[in-house]
């Protein structure tokens, strides 16, 4: 990778325990990603670095609201995911079964947006003019969360028992009146010029593995988990860590929740050495919010396409590309008539 000899798995699990390390000795929340910007701050016509201490707030998931057609605002807390069924998530309940979306730009990253007025599309529009390359710095990094109301987890994983034992495995935060609990993330950052991408879902997620299996070559004991054949919505068990990523994790005096999530993979090209594109995607995200096939996604094929025209906005043919599932290297007609944007999809968000 850019700058560094390291393997894309210690890579990423580095980042990893750099950006869920708790702000304060005293506290385990929150942690450093949850005190980053959020899309709200930085797609905005009055942009600014949220105060550390800032009420958590969730938006609709935007690959959910591409694919349904939505126009709802950003700010909408937890939503009804694209398709409950395909991961046996509770479609009926008390309180009505959700999942919220949160996404989390660095410092570097939101400077780089604010600073070239890429935040709305009058800024994006005097970039098109200007033929402006946008490429985020090398320290830019994304985070995106999927976080379930604690009841419905409950009701989607019975066997967690209760509410105290959801507390004691999962990383858990309150947004309103609301307590929810992390149960997947992915992580994007700029170290390379396709960025490199982690997956991370939590070890009791059903069906964690299914479809591409889970491979970690350096923070679990187990490096390469193969699919489960025989059914769907498996459960894989515990991602035992390696002593390695256990010192890591140490040292960045990470709760022993952290210890319950498991790296799924990571993705630094469109394609093997053979030419097969590589495929990740994650359980949560892809398959019951965004109603996708995981063995079909790809993060870099459709962060790819991330990308605006001369109005400022993403075109019609580049949009369409996030309900396709778009593995492999970018097809260059969907491109015509648009610059892209870094491999960031918040540009959709441009006031």
């Amino acid at each position: 990778m850019e700058g560094t000899t390291q393997n894309s798995d210690e890579f990423i699990w580095q980042l990893f325990a750099a950006f869920t390390a708790p702000m304060s000795a005293v506290n385990p929340s929150p942690v450093v990603f949850e005190t980053w910007a959020s899309d709200a701050d930085t797609f905005s016509k009055t942009p600014a670095w949220p105060d550390p201490a800032a009420p958590k707030k969730f938006q609709t998931s935007r690959l959910l609201a591409v694919r349904a057609h939505l126009r709802s605002p950003i700010d909408v807390g937890c939503a009804t995911p694209g398709n409950a069924a395909v991961g046996g998530f509770p479609t009926a309940g008390t309180p009505s079964p959700c999942i919220a979306e949160e996404v989390k730009r660095n410092r570097a990253m939101f400077d780089y947006i604010v600073s070239n007025a890429l935040n709305t599309q009058e800024g994006l529009k005097t970039a098109f003019q200007k033929s402006i390359t946008i490429d985020m710095p090398t320290p830019s990094i994304a985070v995106k969360g999927d976080w379930v109301p604690l009841p419905t987890l409950l009701q989607w994983l019975p066997a967690l028992g209760s509410v105290d034992r959801i507390r004691k495995l999962y990383y858990t935060n309150t947004s309103g009146s609301t307590e929810y609990a992390l149960v997947s993330l992915h992580v994007a950052s700029r170290q390379n010029p396709n960025w490199v991408w982690g997956t991370f879902e939590h070890q009791m997620t059903p069906g964690r593995c299914d479809d591409l299996g889970c491979f970690d070559t350096f923070g679990a004991t187990a490096p390469a988990v193969p699919p489960a054949r025989n059914g769907v919505n498996t459960q894989y068990g515990a991602c035992e860590k390696t002593p390695a990523l256990k010192a890591i994790m140490a040292q960045s005096k990470l709760s022993a929740v952290w210890q319950n999530y498991c790296l799924k993979s990571t993705q630094v090209d469109y394609l093997a050495a053979d030419g097969t594109p590589y495929a990740l995607g994650n359980s949560v995200i892809e398959r019951i919010v965004g109603n996708g096939t995981v063995a079909a996604s790809s993060c870099i094929g459709c962060h790819a396409y991330a990308s605006f025209s001369a109005t400022g906005a993403p075109t019609d043919a580049a949009k369409a590309m996030l309900p396709y599932n778009p593995m492999g290297p970018p097809i260059p007609a969907v491109l015509e008539g648009s610059q892209t944007f870094s491999f960031m999809w918040g540009v959709l968000l441009a006031p």
